[in-house]
């Protein structure tokens, strides 16, 4: 038996944050189980047409060779009445040698005037440990820092932060972006805005400019061409959102600097000769509302904010939006 200390006999992890969930489940599974626990741990999804019955056999089968067994439940909020009811009852009297998990966006809603996820979530609580996990609630460039300095590097402020406006505000694909930088530093050291300049670049700038291009031009017709072919080309828009926000914001400063007479590098200007001269010219002949198009940055970067990753529609709005301004 394993001198594992005592775990919640059921947790619920519920959320739009998909990577601290991830996270959350994992170490409840590394407690209980350790490195050596894969006979003791079933893993279902909330959808499959057995899985009431499989999670009711499982909960109640005996760990092997380990004080727990593990079952973790996914896809909860696809979880039907006949589910929900059997782990009512469960969170009743649950077994002390299971953990029992149970993880999704959110647990499903009220039917025909019966909210079974919330009595769940509140027997649960009597019993064992319920954590939500909200998007809107991370700070990602203070992630950013943390999971460079789990890898023996430091990531610079100014470098964090560089690093959500080209790659946004997943956890996710910043844990990557984050890995990608640690490497080619050496998996020690400094990581600053000329490294993530480098290595930032899951979606190339100069593929992305031939969509921001045409939305300084206001090319309707351009613009959705180029992102609907981004987008099947498999780039995700959460993704690409980030890039055009950075390069409009770029366009923006460009523009403030036509204005004033001041040069674009004096400013910090990043942007290519040749992409900055085409800007130029669009800009003279049709300046960009800096009110308004922050003004749609903004609300689609909530929207984003609110949405699961990958909604396309909300990028293809903005697109729109900024090629109508």
């Amino acid at each position: 038996m394993t001198d594992a200390p005592a775990l919640p006999p059921i947790a619920i992890f519920v959320g739009d944050e998909p990577l601290r969930m991830q996270e959350a489940e994992q170490a409840l599974v590394q407690q209980a189980l350790g490195p050596m626990g894969g006979f003791n741990l079933a893993v279902l999804l909330a959808s499959d047409g057995d899985v009431v019955g499989r999670v009711m056999d499982l909960v109640r089968t005996v760990p092997m060779m380990s004080r727990y067994r593990v079952v973790v439940v996914r896809d909860m909020d696809k979880a039907n009445v006949e589910l929900l009811d059997a782990l009512m009852a469960y969170a009743e009297k649950p077994v002390p040698s299971t953990v029992l998990v149970l993880v999704g966006p959110k647990l499903p809603e009220a039917v025909k005037g019966v909210n079974r996820g919330l009595r769940l979530q509140n027997l649960v609580k009597k019993v064992g440990r319920v954590e939500r996990f909200k998007a809107e609630d991370q700070d990602p460039v203070a992630f950013a820092v943390d999971r460079a300095r789990r890898l023996g590097c430091r990531l610079e402020p100014d470098a964090a932060r560089l690093l959500v406006e080209l790659s946004g505000r997943d956890l996710g694909l910043l844990a990557g972006e984050v890995e990608k930088a640690a490497s080619w530093v050496g998996g020690e050291g400094r990581i600053d805005e000329a490294v993530i300049e480098q290595t930032a670049s899951v979606v190339a700038e100069a593929e992305v400019w031939g969509l921001t291009g045409a939305l300084v031009r206001r090319d309707v017709d351009s613009a959705l061409a180029q992102a609907h072919r981004l987008l099947e080309d498999g780039k995700a828009s959460h993704q690409l959102m980030a890039m055009v926000t950075w390069q409009v914001r770029n366009l923006l400063t460009l523009q403030d600097c036509m204005q004033r007479g001041v040069a674009p590098k004096d400013a910090g200007l990043r942007m290519r000769w040749s992409d900055q001269q085409e800007a130029e010219r669009s800009l003279r002949q049709r300046p960009l509302p800096v009110a308004a198009t922050l003004a749609t940055l903004a609300r689609a970067n909530r929207a984003f904010n609110r949405a699961r990753a990958g909604d396309r529609r909300i990028f293809e709005r903005l697109i729109l939006e900024l090629a109508t301004r």
